[in-house]
């Protein structure tokens, strides 16, 4: 539940920073980039969006 919640609002960042950014085409490709990749690594590293450990899970 909490990697649905995560996603929506990171959805939401998304389209707020592309609507802001409405008219410089190339800044809203870099945001796109940016903010896919930090969330990326948000959904690898938080614990919490992974429901635990991953080692311990492959133990």
């Amino acid at each position: 539940m909490a990697k649905i919640a995560f996603t929506l609002a990171w959805g939401v960042a998304l389209v707020v920073t592309n609507r802001a950014l409405q008219d410089v085409t190339w800044a809203q490709y870099v945001a796109t980039f940016l903010l896919g990749g930090a969330y990326s690594l948000a959904l690898g590293k938080a614990r919490f969006l992974r429901g635990g450990n991953a080692v311990e899970k492959s133990k």
